[in-house]
């Protein structure tokens, strides 16, 4: 039997156990995950992953930057769309030039409910952003 790491998806277990700890405190699990989903509905030979730097002075929704690695030879197109969202969700992307970290990315291990909605959240977000 499949530990619980490998079924479900690390990014959502820390984000338990943060809730559990600081329950009022906002972290970027969901949005990384919910991103991850959507490229992967939209490019789903890519298997996309994301790859977010963050400095350590961040916090809420800063980014210093985004990335896509991804099977798919055209990768460089999937950077975009990933900061099209981020930016949708309201977050700022901004190399300060300090030091940064990686966040922990996600690899896709959710249901198929789990994915129809995180791509219709980030599709939703997406289309009211370019229509500002």
């Amino acid at each position: 039997m499949r530990n619980e790491v490998e079924m479900h998806c690390r990014l959502q277990i820390a984000r338990g156990q943060r809730l559990k700890k600081y329950p009022g405190e906002f972290g970027p699990e969901q949005d990384i995950c919910d991103v991850t989903l959507w490229l992967r509905q939209m490019f789903p030979n890519a298997r996309a992953r994301l790859l977010i730097d963050r400095h350590y002075a961040q916090r809420g929704r800063q980014f210093a930057g985004v990335a896509v690695v991804s099977k798919d030879s055209d990768q460089a197109s999937l950077t975009p769309k990933a900061l099209e969202a981020f930016l949708a969700l309201g977050y700022k992307i901004q190399d300060m030039g300090s030091d940064t970290y990686c966040c922990p990315a996600c690899h896709g291990h959710h249901s198929k409910h789990e994915t129809l909605a995180a791509y219709a959240r980030i599709e939703k977000a997406v289309r009211a952003w370019r229509q500002r």
